[in-house]
């Protein structure tokens, strides 16, 4: 990702604008494949010389935002390795008492050869005095030594570029609005769920046809993390999987923090750079499924494979879908294991008004409190844990809620 200094934007009447360059332009094209070419060149070389060859390329000032805007991102899929034999903290200690011994050896004299120093630490490690030398301060960045780097193709490297120009802004949101529609189930299902995935606040509401979508930004009153700003940020690939989309974030700009607006649209073509991947399940979850599978043969147990309208305000897919064989009957398991406290009870609220009411809701005790009064109200079956979940008490509350769906 581009670090606050290399997002290039321009600021245009309260939007900002970022310089997406053109990934079919020949000249940027030509760049990108230089910088590609100057990684690969460098395996197996120090980070010191690969640095200096890239100062050749990049030069100085801020017209280089794009050279050193993708030769960041292209570091970023490099790895270095402390190129020594010995541990170089190791090898210092090494060759300090070596020169102390020296000194003392040779005390009245006219002091001690530094060669002198290096054989006798050699010696001692069964190394070349070269290799002393070389790993002496190996553990520098400068010193350090490329070993490997997934280069990408230029034009996907571009393609990038114009991603982390984008994540970069999104850093200084205060909140994001996202209008979805036109999608599958099967494409809203796995929407909401990679918000829940990047443990994301999120509001939702019926538009139309479609959803939307209201994110609180890491800027916001609610949320001022870095941690929680990355998170929104990178799950911004995520959504250029899908289409029919429209994005606009609220900003909290620059050091004055002054307010500005960013808008995305699915049309503008900006390209994941990552996969969307299989289905993620909360690890309470993963811990949970073969457990409580082996103890309920009578009944099919899976993934949340469904999207349940909460009366236009909100959806719920559920963390666990169970069906009884024989009867057919259904209940649904949602797990709050890592929520902020006050989102737990809006979304408490929200399914004591519109949830199903064969649904049994897991709460981990620490989340508990702050909204114990809704959690009473729920129609279905509560759960409280501590570290792990019970599959007994998971399969008596499903139990007991249970029913017939068709």
């Amino acid at each position: 990702m581009l670090t606050a200094e290399l997002v290039n934007v321009r600021l245009y009447k309260g939007e900002i604008k970022p310089r997406y360059v053109d990934a079919d332009d020949d000249q940027v094209l030509g760049l990108a494949e230089q910088l590609i070419d100057a990684f690969a060149q460098a395996v197996g070389q120090r980070r010191g010389d690969l640095d200096a060859e890239l100062e050749d390329i990049l030069g100085n000032g801020t017209s280089f935002l794009l050279h050193r805007g993708l030769a960041k991102l292209l570091r970023d899929r490099c790895v270095f390795e402390t190129a020594s034999p010995v541990p170089p903290e190791d090898l210092r200690r090494q060759v300090f008492e070596a020169a102390a011994i020296a000194r003392r050896e040779g005390a009245g004299g006219s002091g001690f050869a530094r060669q002198d120093v290096l054989e006798r630490t050699a010696e001692a490690l069964d190394l070349t005095a070269e290799a002393v030398e070389a790993g002496l301060f190996a553990d520098l960045q400068d010193q350090q030594v490329l070993i490997d780097a997934e280069l990408p193709k230029a034009r996907a490297l571009l393609d990038r570029y114009n991603v982390a120009l984008a994540q970069g802004v999104l850093l200084r949101a205060r909140q994001l609005e996202i209008r979805v529609t036109g999608l599958s189930s099967r494409d809203y299902e796995s929407l909401f769920r990679q918000i829940h995935f990047h443990q994301l606040m999120h509001r939702v509401s019926r538009d139309g046809t479609g959803w939307c979508i209201i994110l609180d930004g890491p800027i916001s009153a609610l949320q001022s993390s870095g941690r929680y700003g990355l998170a929104m940020a990178k799950f911004l690939p995520t959504l250029l999987h899908f289409g029919g989309w429209t994005l606009e974030a609220r900003l909290a700009w620059g050091k004055r923090r002054r307010r500005y607006l960013f808008h995305l649209t699915a049309a503008q073509g900006l390209r994941p750079h990552t996969k969307l991947g299989g289905r993620w399940l909360p690890d309470e979850v993963t811990a949970l499924l073969p457990r409580i599978s082996s103890l309920a043969p009578d009944w099919s147990v899976r993934a949340g494979d469904v999207l349940i309208d909460l009366g236009g305000l909100g959806v719920l897919v559920p963390d666990l879908v169970f069906e009884h064989t024989a009867s057919g009957k259904v209940a649904y398991l949602e797990i709050f294991g890592f929520w902020n406290k006050g989102a737990v009870s809006k979304r408490v609220r929200l399914l004591n008004k519109h949830g199903p009411p064969n649904v049994v809701v897991a709460v981990l005790g620490s989340l508990a409190a702050g909204a114990a009064e809704d959690l009473e109200k729920l129609p279905g079956q509560v759960l409280l844990f501590k570290r792990t979940i019970l599959p007994k008490k998971v399969l008596r509350a499903v139990e007991s809620v249970a029913r017939a769906e068709r």
